[in-house]
């Protein structure tokens, strides 16, 4: 989140680095990554979101400096041109997906893949459409590709059907802005608007966080704990309130960084990702310690 206002020049390098997305496909695992995330870790509206983050934070950055258009004469050159490159390759037909094969580096280093899968081949081969139901549109992209792909004969169709879908989220959001800014640019050239704070704040974060006295890895590992004993859920399938529950701790939860300062826990699903790393077995040891050491306390107060 943009709760800090960036510079002018910081928020353009941070949005470059954010139209530049990043895939990997890992050869050992045969499952793609985008900006060092697994597939399955990813929200569906991961992109979406980020975009509202930077709508959000340049509405500040056009209020500190007298809605000088510069930025936005600048993102918008930015963001038709990665739009273009999308458009041309036909990102949203399923049959040019060879066409993206230059963003996608192969890679084969060491890495833990321990992901829960909230869609399979045999879920999505015995999925019943219902037109009048409020559908997962993940779980209605794999439906409508089966018959392409032969019913996910090769294993390895179902995984592209997915990074197809995640770079069509991509490009959406692309669009989305691109929108966002020409509303937000509209409004100060022709109607002479002035003060920006209440355009697209339907989503605003909450006023009131709770804090968590832990860095932002072991914050996760402590959400982490929590959802494999089973002590906090949001949905029935363990896939979908996992997704649910890091979608939400990012909302809700700030963690503590090394100068003590409250930051928004964003990024959850990477963080959740270099849990897996032994670098960070020291930081898990110290949280399981903090908690064992409380836990073993009460126990001996209530055995009294």
């Amino acid at each position: 989140m943009m709760n800090n206002m960036l510079l002018p020049l910081e928020y353009k390098e941070k949005f470059i680095k954010f139209s530049k997305i990043h895939i990997e496909f890992h050869e050992k695992h045969k499952k793609f990554r985008i900006n060092y995330s697994w597939l399955d870790e990813l929200n569906q509206d991961v992109f979406h979101d980020q975009i509202d983050e930077f709508v959000e934070g340049l509405k500040t950055i056009l209020i500190s400096n007298n809605n000088n258009l510069l930025i936005v004469d600048e993102l918008l050159v930015i963001i038709q041109d990665r739009i273009t490159y999308y458009t041309i390759n036909k990102i949203q037909e399923f049959s040019s997906f060879s066409n993206f094969g230059t963003l996608i580096s192969k890679v084969n280093y060491d890495i833990e893949y321990d992901v829960l899968e909230p869609y399979t081949i045999d879920k999505v081969l015995n999925y019943n459409f219902n037109a009048e139901a409020q559908d997962d549109i993940l779980l209605y992209c794999f439906f409508t590709h089966k018959d392409r792909t032969n019913n996910y004969n090769k294993p390895l169709d179902f995984e592209k059907v997915k990074l197809f879908f995640f770079l069509n989220q991509f490009y959406k959001s692309l669009v989305y802005f691109e929108e966002k800014i020409n509303i937000i640019k509209n409004a100060i050239q022709v109607y002479g608007v002035t003060d920006l704070s209440h355009y697209f704040s339907d989503k605003k974060a909450p006023e009131n966080k709770c804090n968590i006295k832990l860095d932002k890895n072991s914050s996760a590992f402590l959400f982490k704990l929590l959802i494999e004993a089973k002590l906090i859920y949001m949905d029935e399938n363990e896939a979908k309130s996992e997704s649910n529950i890091k979608k939400f701790a990012e909302t809700h939860f700030n963690y503590t960084d090394s100068n003590n300062l409250c930051k928004p826990l964003t990024d959850f699903s990477k963080e959740y990702s270099k849990l897996k790393g032994s670098s960070k077995k020291n930081n898990q040891l110290k949280v399981l310690k903090i908690l064992s050491s409380y836990i073993s306390k009460k126990i001996d107060y209530l055995n009294k």
